[in-house]
């Protein structure tokens, strides 16, 4: 059986809000019943029982909690493209090994399985926060702290940072970092929250003028720290160094096998859709709707790949090359 490693995609809200990192999908594993499939009992699917098909047991880039257990929400066949219908998944198993085995299961029209022509998949998950269940893994899902917008402009050797919290609830005050070029995050200052004992009903504006005058591109993101110490990270922006041209900037290319890859758009305003293709033509990634100046792409194999971006206003294309090495 081909392998392949799994993503999962959310669709960029227009509303910004802070997350914490969820596990994703670095490696599976396919067994059907009586090939060790494991012990996976019969169920009731639509009023129906079912009798289980095999077991898909899921590696994770980083540990996962024990008590929010990842959910498999739906699973894209790579060959086609396509959903693959009519299965369903149990409830996640935690192993000792920190893997996750969930039993899957066709309903009685289709005897396929997860180990026949389907040879490619992506398994697109979801975890439950504050009872909802919520698509994505990473840094992508929302929780209920959220910043109404967050941007960051270059003017000459300064970096003007701006947002702009809805509400806030708990809230002691806001980190600074920033990352120039590929090196790490760095904290450059906290800015003490506005509202009265970390609590606002209304909106609130904070600013914050970095003194940057690199000349490589420099990221942004702002770390909402609660008055029990948990926080979150909001989106990244990202700025131009000091007289770097407006055009599209990808780096670091080449990047690394499993490395994140950054694109900072041109600085024309308006909205756009990517979509990241291989040599074959196939596409490996789409994006929709991005209002904000950057991108971020991660976890790509090794290969060469064309990203498309489109500006919805005036329909311009433009093509970027990105090189992925082997680690």
């Amino acid at each position: 059986m081909k392998r392949t490693l799994f993503l999962s995609f959310l669709v960029a809200s227009a509303t910004l809000v802070f997350a914490q990192s969820y596990p994703c999908i670095s490696d599976y594993k396919i067994a059907i019943i009586n090939n060790g499939g494991g012990n996976c009992p019969d169920t009731i699917i639509d009023g129906q029982l079912e009798t289980p098909t095999g077991s898909v047991t899921l590696t994770f880039d980083s540990p996962v909690d024990p008590n929010n257990l990842p959910v498999i929400v739906s699973v894209t066949s790579l060959d086609s493209n396509k959903i693959v219908e009519g299965v369903s998944f149990g409830s996640g198993t935690l192993n000792n090994n920190g893997t996750v085995t969930y039993c899957y299961y066709f309903g009685p029209n289709n005897n396929n399985n997860l180990m026949g022509h389907h040879g490619q998949f992506r398994f697109n998950i979801g975890y439950y926060v504050n009872g909802i269940l919520r698509p994505g893994c990473g840094e992508q899902i929302p929780l209920p702290v959220s910043l109404k917008s967050f941007t960051a402009t270059r003017s000459s050797n300064i970096v003007n940072l701006r947002w702009t919290s809805a509400s806030e609830s708990n809230n002691f005050g806001y980190e600074v970092q920033r990352l120039i070029g590929t090196g790490t995050w760095q904290t450059v200052s906290f800015v003490t929250t506005q509202s009265v004992n970390g609590y606002s009903a209304s909106e609130i504006a904070y600013s914050f003028t970095d003194q940057n005058p690199t000349r490589g591109v420099t990221q942004y993101r702002i770390k909402q720290v609660d008055i029990d110490q948990r926080a979150r990270f909001s989106e990244i922006r990202a700025v131009r160094g000091l007289g770097q041209m407006a055009k599209t900037i990808v780096y670091p290319n080449p990047s690394i096998s499993g490395n994140r890859v950054s694109v900072v758009f041109d600085e024309i305003t308006g909205t756009r859709d990517a979509s990241l293709i291989d040599l074959n033509g196939r596409v490996i990634k789409q994006w929709k709707n991005i209002t904000n100046n950057n991108l971020q792409i991660e976890n790509l194999l090794p290969g060469l790949y064309n990203l498309r971006v489109i500006l919805r206003e005036t329909g311009e294309q433009t093509i970027e090359k990105i090189v992925v090495d082997k680690n």
